[in-house]
């Protein structure tokens, strides 16, 4: 008998959500295979409410599960997109990527409807270098605090901190998990305000070069059009030597295989946010997100080390 095949998640309560996205839209292709889920902690949930200066390097909720894939302990891992490192360990890909879930961040606050009735000098608790950046350009006169964790426990916090006048989260997590009637008021921050990280509402299925069998099974899940405008973003934040946790933003766009791309980076040398945008073919999406990362930093007049973000 054929033994199961093994789906690896994170163990929150949103990568449990997106897991089981994945096996229930694999059953449903009635492959005869049967599939199982194994949920591991990883460094990244072990570390989550550490600062974000203090934490390790690139690809924290995603090493322990590709680690998993080489020993052959899992034969799938599902990651969200915008946590994978821009570079995989050798002898694996992403064989699939889901379709894309809404990519806009959100204002969400416990009592103003929006961050245009925050206060000047009131606190926004922001997770992220890359929302800070832009959120900054969008109100200078707010301060900001940082808030880590998932997206309960960031709920959480916002309620527990009243002096907040909001915070900032992805529409997809808070969609998936189904905490948009929450009790929050909840804005959605436009891609001309803030662009969101790379691959931010897409989930990436990783797997095993070698297992042509696996990737046979995932490939009814790959969405084109996801696909090549995450392959442009990463292709984007790999161009500018970024990583997951670097304060750019990123998001493509693709309507009749042709692929819009618009770019963001806080520059710490010159104090400003660079943002551009490119387009062309989508199947050039790759080649148009590493132009673009190269034309930014040659109006920042910065090389890729500068360009990173604030980690």
């Amino acid at each position: 008998m054929t033994r199961p095949l093994v789906i690896g998640s994170r163990r929150s309560g949103l990568a449990r959500v997106q897991a089981q996205w994945v096996k229930s839209a694999l059953d449903g292709l009635s492959t005869g295979r049967k599939f199982v889920i194994s949920f591991l902690e990883t460094s990244g949930d072990r570390w989550s409410e550490r600062e974000e200066s203090s934490l390790p390097g690139k690809g924290i909720f995603a090493k322990e599960l590709e680690s998993a894939l080489l020993r052959r302990e899992i034969d799938i891992a599902v990651h969200s997109m915008k946590d994978l490192a821009t570079e995989l360990p050798q002898g694996l890909r992403i064989a699939a990527v889901s379709p894309r879930e809404d990519a806009r961040d959100v204002w969400v606050s416990r009592s103003l409807p929006d961050w245009e009735a925050a206060l000047p000098g009131t606190t926004v608790a922001v997770g992220s270098p890359r929302r800070i950046q832009q959120f900054r350009e969008l109100r200078p006169d707010l301060s900001f605090c940082e808030i880590r964790g998932n997206v309960d426990t960031r709920l959480r916090k916002l309620e527990a901190n009243p002096s907040w006048s909001g915070t900032v989260l992805a529409a997809a997590g808070l969609k998936r998990l189904g905490l948009l009637d929450c009790g929050c008021y909840f804005a959605y921050l436009p891609f001309e305000v803030m662009l969101p990280a790379p691959g931010q509402g897409a989930l990436g299925i990783e797997a095993r070069i070698e297992d042509e069998e696996v990737g046979r099974l995932l490939r009814p899940l790959h969405d084109d059009a996801a696909g090549w405008e995450v392959a442009a973003e990463r292709a984007f934040l790999r161009g500018l030597g970024g990583g997951c946790r670097s304060a750019v933003g990123a998001k493509a766009t693709v309507q009749e295989r042709e692929l819009v791309l618009e770019g963001v980076i806080w520059i710490e040398a010159r104090g400003r946010n660079f943002r551009k945008r490119s387009a062309g073919p989508a199947h050039e999406a790759e080649s148009l997100g590493k132009s673009l990362a190269e034309e930014i930093l040659r109006e920042a007049g910065s090389p890729p080390d500068s360009g990173r973000a604030i980690e």
